[in-house]
């Protein structure tokens, strides 16, 4: 081994047992497997974004340059120190080899300098990333800081301090407040005036006054007796001061009470909120349950208008309203016996209602009618201007809920949110006569469903005078079995309905008491008619007669003592079967004073 050999080893194994080359080595080796970690993890990563994005090279190249770029400045500065790491070890062993021990110690402490405090050394590194965050961070804390400060406006009224509001809101109903209750219905307080001032100032986590605390530091300011009670306001009117209020919400109460049915779907109130505010007020307003009951209970005059319609005169005027001439001159100057009043014209009166208004609005369940319609056809066997009902109309039933609102028990309004037929209406037929219309017939009439046509024309029809009456009833003995229409001689006598002559008698004889008379079946229902008394028949035995055919005149043949008509209906029998009222199947007509219903 010659001496070289010798000198390289011994400088190696200096070397390695100094502890300045150590240190080097193992800083070395830290950042080469920090950055070796690095790498693989972030290969890693573009290695699964590439895969992710196969096929879009549109895209995956340009994204995996951003990324790569974003990866080297994150491990720059490492890579930076390990190379720096490896130039401080080959300078420290250097010095070593140059200048001995002393010269390695020098060395390793201006390595360490520059990689800790040099213009890329830790410390600039470190203060580069973490002053941005430190100073997001405290300015976050500073603006939270902020926030959760209070600023409010510092009050003062009149030169004293009173306290913090959050605006000046606050203040200006505050000051509505006291006036209210300083001035409340019926007094005569006159206006206090406050002159605020304001400045903006920092209380922290402290608290601002309320409205009704601000009210309460005002009223302390009066020069007045004050003292705490429940203000009862109706609506924004302040009405007094209560020590208690239980008796006069039993009154109130009771008002509502009076309109209140039990129904679950019933609301009943005032018009307007009645409220208690408890704080401070005036002595002078306290007022007792008494006088309040009294006040809220009684009536109150309230204005209003007649409209005035055709044939009003100012004394009609007067009795229709129940007012004399000068109550309503003291309402209406030009009002007295001599006006002329006009269709429309407003004449103002009054009208007591209570002091409290009241609504009332209720879900009410109830059946209306339907209206039936009506279909009109012809028919060839009535004569032309007659008509028939064919089928009676009949109203139809509807089932309604509804919402109904009422002010003071008077309704007002309705809403209707459910209707449902109960019974479906039955459509009225009429039937139109078709049939040309002889000069002589009577004239056109609207018969009803299952009547009569009325038989005795004239300019008035004539007028009853006699009704049925007698034992049983309409008995086939005895009694009265028709009815009497009375009408001048001569008087054309019609047919009741369309049928045949089965009888006709026409020789002035007494027949009975029947004198010239006339029998005629119907078509329809075996009814039967017969017509008494007769001056002039002009029907025949076997003749087909249409409803309004002339048949006869008015006389006073037979058992007769003026001219009329003896009028019956039968059924069954050609005119000889059952009595029935005529009265039930005439149209309704006249009666002569005195005539007795039966």
């Amino acid at each position: 081994m010659t001496f070289t050999d010798n000198k390289r080893r011994t400088e190696r194994t200096a070397v390695k047992k100094t502890p300045y080359t150590a240190v080097a080595s193992m800083g070395e080796l830290f950042f080469e497997a920090l950055l070796a970690i690095l790498t693989l993890f972030w290969h890693g990563i573009l290695t699964l974004i590439a895969a992710i994005l196969r096929g879009y090279d549109r895209v995956k190249l340009p994204l995996k340059r951003t990324l790569r770029r974003i990866g080297d400045f994150f491990t720059s500065p490492f890579i930076r120190y390990s190379r720096a790491m490896k130039m401080g070890g080959t300078e420290i062993s250097k010095a070593k080899r140059e200048k001995g021990a002393f010269g390695a110690a020098l060395a390793w402490m201006r390595v360490t300098w520059r990689l800790v405090f040099g213009k890329r050394g830790w410390i600039v590194t470190i203060a580069n990333w973490a002053l941005p965050v430190c100073s997001c961070v405290f300015l976050f804390n500073i603006v939270t800081y902020a926030n959760n400060q209070n600023y409010a406006l510092k009050l003062t009224v009149n030169g004293d301090f009173i306290g913090f509001i959050s605006n000046e809101t606050i203040f200006a109903d505050a000051e509505k407040m006291v006036q209210k209750r300083i001035n409340y219905t019926g007094s005569s307080t006159e206006i206090i005036t406050f002159e605020p001032s304001y400045e903006v100032d920092l209380i922290g986590t402290g608290s601002t006054l309320t409205t009704y605390q601000l009210t309460d530091k005002l009223l302390e300011m009066l020069d007045a007796d004050i003292a705490r009670g429940y203000g009862l306001y109706v609506g924004d009117a302040y009405y007094g001061t209560l020590l208690e209020h239980d008796r006069v919400d039993s009154a109130l109460n009771a008002l509502l009470d009076a309109y209140r049915t039990g129904d679950e779907k019933e609301q009943v109130e005032f018009d307007r909120d009645i409220t208690y505010t408890y704080g401070l007020y005036l002595a002078d307003s306290f007022v007792t349950e008494d006088e309040i009951i009294r006040q809220l209970t009684s009536k109150k005059e309230v204005a209003s208008y007649y409209t005035v319609v055709d044939g009003d005169s100012p004394s009609l005027v007067c009795d229709k309203l129940d007012m004399t001439y000068e109550e309503l001159a003291r309402l209406n100057p030009d009002f007295g016996e001599e006006t002329e009043l006009h269709t429309g014209d407003r004449i103002q009166i009054t009208t007591d209602v209570p002091y409290l208004t009241i609504i009332i609005t209720r879900e009410e369940r109830y059946n209306e009618p339907i209206e039936y319609s009506t279909e009109y056809t012809e028919d060839a066997t009535l004569y032309s201007g007659n008509k028939y009902e064919v089928t009676k109309g009949v109203d139809g039933v509807r089932f309604v809920v509804a919402n109904v609102s009422y002010i003071n028990g008077n309704e007002v309004g309705r809403r209707v949110l459910s209707r449902s037929t109960v019974t479906p209406p039955v459509t009225e037929v009429i039937a139109i006569g078709t049939k040309p219309r002889p000069a002589d017939a009577a004239p056109g009439q609207t018969i009803e469903n299952g009547k009569l046509l009325w038989p005795v024309g004239g300019y008035d029809g004539g007028v009853i005078i006699e009704m049925v009456y007698g034992h049983g009833g309409y008995a086939d003995w005895g009694g009265h079995k028709g009815i009497d229409i009375q009408a001048s001689y001569g008087t054309p006598i019609y047919a009741a309905a369309n049928g045949v002559v089965v009888s006709s008698v026409f020789d002035n004889g007494w027949n009975g008491g029947r004198g010239n008379y006339v029998t005629i079946q119907h078509d329809d229902g075996g009814l039967s008619t017969n017509y008494y008394h007769m001056s002039y028949v002009y029907a025949y035995a076997g003749q087909r007669v249409t409803a309004g055919d002339l048949i006869g005149e008015v006389g006073m043949t037979g058992r007769a003592y003026g001219n009329h008509l003896h009028f019956e209906v039968r059924i069954g029998g050609d005119g000889t079967g059952t009595w029935l009222n005529p009265i039930d199947y005439l149209p309704w007509h006249e009666r002569a004073p005195g005539t007795l219903e039966w």
